[in-house]
């Protein structure tokens, strides 16, 4: 983290030198790739002329046909296209490679015209359908196609909302409903949960968090896990900071929030993503159940923080020493795996010191291993 100051060029070159050393460790630095491939970017640069998307079997038609491009069939095209994908290029996803963005700008313009607010909104006509985007981050097709016509990307919604979803910036919550979380203002109120059994919280630990991390984590576990908002007294239960969602049966729910540490105690991890699972009483929380959704976020996490090396999280797991619902006005602190090492744990982080019973504790998850 660099912190700047105005007319000042404190930390420039120390900003400088980090941002030259990152980009010098992409996976595609110092890659060798074939001169022809040069002649590709043009083609690409007169077909955006005509269009903005454009189907993978015309292009490799085109390519095929083009003698000097160096490409000879479809996997060789397949890397290019990957290779130019992750130099910035065009938008290429292999999940959905039918289709090839070649204007990103264009993708990005998309993007724009869905996370403002009303002081930008160009037809005022329509700010009594934005208010559930503007506070909830619930986007309707209705108001998708207001948003979009005047720029002509709804003709292109199909291809625009699949790239949208594979890079975890919107999820699918229904054919006319999608949740845009990075413009959901609403506060979590805990009260919710008051007739809730709950697991211990498992705490994946940072020692910087972007907040786009904890967005893609709700998205996937939309998208990718058959997750869904869970609603209570009729209204969708997701937050600026915590997300309910429900899984599979309905019968468990997973609650993933974002925590920002301020204890002294958790100075070397001040960030951290929580889980826990939730029934309503009397029912009792299926252990086996628990595991599977932890072994299914821990592999999300992963790929989530890939590209963050700020984000390296070897042996940064850990646990709530309380067993309590989330969001209860309880003070709580977190205890490293590695400090579990005995049956009962000596909690002396608590203003109070107290005894945790590492068993009551870990019996929801399986051991987490990176």
């Amino acid at each position: 983290m660099f912190s700047f100051e105005k007319e000042s060029n404190k930390n420039v070159d120390n900003f400088k030198r980090c941002l030259a050393s990152t980009v010098k460790t992409q996976s595609h630095w110092g890659e060798e790739v074939p001169i022809s491939w040069t002649k590709l970017e043009s083609v690409f640069k007169h077909l955006q002329k005509g269009c903005k998307v454009f189907p993978f079997s015309i292009l490799l038609r085109i390519v095929l046909k083009t003698n000097d491009l160096g490409i000879k069939n479809e996997e060789d095209l397949l890397n290019a296209l990957t290779f130019f994908n992750e130099t910035g290029v065009i938008l290429f996803q292999t999940e959905i490679k039918h289709v090839i963005i070649l204007d990103v700008q264009w993708f990005v313009d998309a993007f724009k015209c869905i996370i403002l607010d009303e002081k930008h909104v160009k037809d005022k006509t329509f700010l009594d359908n934005f208010d559930e985007l503007h506070e909830y981050g619930l986007l309707s097709n209705n108001l998708l196609e207001k948003l979009w016509k005047n720029d002509n990307f709804y003709q292109y919604k199909k291809s625009l909302v699949n790239h949208m979803k594979q890079l975890d910036m919107l999820a699918e919550l229904s054919e006319e409903m999608w949740y845009v979380p990075c413009m959901n203002k609403q506060k979590f109120d805990s009260t919710i949960l008051d007739n809730c059994n709950a697991s211990s919280r498992l705490c994946f630990l940072f020692e910087f968090l972007p907040f786009v991390i904890y967005h893609r984590l709700v998205v996937a576990c939309i998208n990718n896990m058959g997750m869904k908002p869970w609603k209570s007294t009729g209204r969708m239960c997701i937050f600026h900071t915590v997300t309910i969602l429900t899984y599979k049966d309905d019968t468990h729910r997973v609650l993933v929030a974002i925590c920002d540490n301020k204890e002294r105690t958790h100075r070397d991890f001040p960030y951290s993503l929580e889980i826990q699972i939730n029934v309503t009483k009397p029912r009792e929380i299926d252990t086996r159940t628990t595991s599977k959704i932890q072994e299914l976020i821990c592999q999300n996490i992963t790929v989530l923080t890939q590209g963050f090396f700020s984000c390296k999280r070897h042996s940064h797991v850990g646990y709530r020493c309380k067993l309590v619902p989330f969001g209860r006005n309880l003070e709580s602190h977190i205890i490293k795996e590695e400090e579990m090492t005995k049956q009962d744990y000596e909690c002396s982080k608590c203003s109070q010191v107290h005894i945790v019973n590492v068993d009551s504790i870990r019996r929801f998850w399986k051991v987490i291993s990176f």
